[in-house]
């Protein structure tokens, strides 16, 4: 088992995964399926797999944020570092937006769409504004800001925390350092446990989704399902391969093959905050990139960073659009409207938690801002799983791009882990 990269090993899970979810959807009645003994040993072996990563992420976050931050010395080191990374993420998120937005206009998805799938209305408690949702990222209580797993609140602290820290001296400051590093250390442990289980949480989490959704719900959405992965794919394989050999000089392809493990569990769990700890693991000890640029680039773009998720939102809103077209003539998205939506949807994805479908409710206030119905959401619902798992993984590769780019610039790579010999 050593000799095998883990990669092969969550391949493997996924595949057996398939392969049983679809042997039980054959076996048993839609109806039921869920009641059945097998699904249900699915659905345990998943639950404990995600209990398992969600249950590290908030010390991991909080501990490995304050750690990054102590290692870059001063707060005019981590000012470059913060705004560097800031302006590549939001730079990334545009180019994601930007693709979306052309190829639903090329493939136009949305029209001659006819609605075989009932459309009923979809009730959501959405934030009024954009506004409400930038306030709704400072926590009023970090404690239940933890508790309730609010990631963005408890990075609020955490950076609020690190920055007061930098200018302690003499024995508080060792004793704090000496703390935190610790705790990091064996946070960093814990995940590496949770890691080796992988293979069989995913294995657990396909088998559970196929073998109570089949494939039939794609077949109304195809167009729209195609339009959202191909921009999805154009991101992941073209454009953020082309950023980090543009401004790295290394290989793009080499580096993603070492951070699949992190892809396929974000793909598999659709959570890009769940997966940060194998990202973590993935970026430091399988590329060689330094704690300190590992441990505060990767937490803050888990957050803030959603490249897959501002491109759907982009997509699926003209998808409705293209679709109400065709049912309302005197409808018509403006070139002023279409800015707007590119606008609020780089907006709107800062503030989507890295959870699933959480950028499927942003998107309602999008919708709400050029006067589309609501219910239409009921459509994007259908099929919301899979492509959440497909964006999910393109969040997570945009994240440890840029952790790579800023590594490079600030010279925190060890080149003898992964650049100076070769990799299976």
């Amino acid at each position: 088992m050593k000799g095998i990269k883990l990669h092969w090993w969550i391949i493997l899970g996924m595949v057996v995964g398939a392969a049983s979810g679809a042997v039980v959807y054959a076996a048993y009645p839609a109806e039921i399926v869920e009641s059945t003994a097998v699904y249900q040993a699915f659905d345990g072996i998943a639950v404990i797999f995600l209990k398992l990563l969600k249950m590290v992420v908030i010390p991991l976050v909080f501990f490995s944020l304050i750690s990054g931050m102590l290692g870059m010395g001063t707060l005019a080191r981590l000012g470059r570092i913060g705004s560097r990374t800031f302006l590549l993420y939001v730079t990334t998120s545009l180019l994601a937006i930007v693709t979306g937005l052309i190829l639903v206009n090329v493939i136009r998805p949305g029209v001659g769409f006819r609605l075989t799938i009932p459309v009923e209305s979809v009730a959501r408690e959405v934030p009024g504004s954009v506004w409400e949702v930038i306030a709704n990222m400072i926590p009023d209580n970090v404690v239940r800001a933890a508790a309730e797993f609010d990631l963005f609140g408890v990075i609020i602290f955490a950076l609020l925390f690190g920055v007061f820290m930098l200018p302690l001296e003499g024995e508080r400051k060792r004793t704090l350092v000496s703390f935190m590093e610790g705790a990091f250390e064996v946070m960093m442990r814990m995940t590496g446990f949770i890691i080796a289980l992988a293979p069989f949480g995913i294995a657990a989490l396909i088998a559970r989704l196929v073998s109570s959704t089949g494939l039939n719900v794609f077949l109304d959405m195809k167009w729209y399902v195609l339009t959202v992965f191909t921009a999805l794919a154009v991101h992941l394989l073209v454009t953020l391969p082309l950023i980090v050999f543009l401004m790295t000089r290394r290989n793009p392809y080499r580096y993603l093959r070492v951070m699949s493990p992190a892809l396929l569990t974000g793909f598999s769990t659709a959570s890009s905050s769940g997966t940060l700890p194998i990202t973590l693991e993935r970026a430091e000890h399988g590329a060689g990139i330094s704690n300190r640029v590992a441990s505060f680039v990767l937490p803050l773009g888990a957050t803030i960073n959603m490249d897959g998720t501002a491109l759907y939102e982009i997509v699926s809103v003209l998808f409705i659009a293209q679709i109400h077209a065709g049912i309302d003539p005197n409808f018509a998205l403006t070139f002023g409207q279409q800015l707007l939506i590119v606008f609020l949807g780089l907006s709107v994805s800062i503030g989507a938690a890295g959870i699933p479908h959480a950028g499927l409710v942003m998107m309602v206030i999008i919708l709400q801002a050029v006067g589309l119905p609501l219910e239409y959401t009921a459509l994007i619902w259908a099929v919301d799983r899979v492509l959440d798992m497909c964006r999910t993984a393109v969040n997570i590769a945009s994240d440890s791009c840029i952790t790579l780019v800023v590594a490079d610039a600030e010279n925190q790579v060890d080149d003898s882990v992964l650049w100076e010999r070769s990799s299976a």
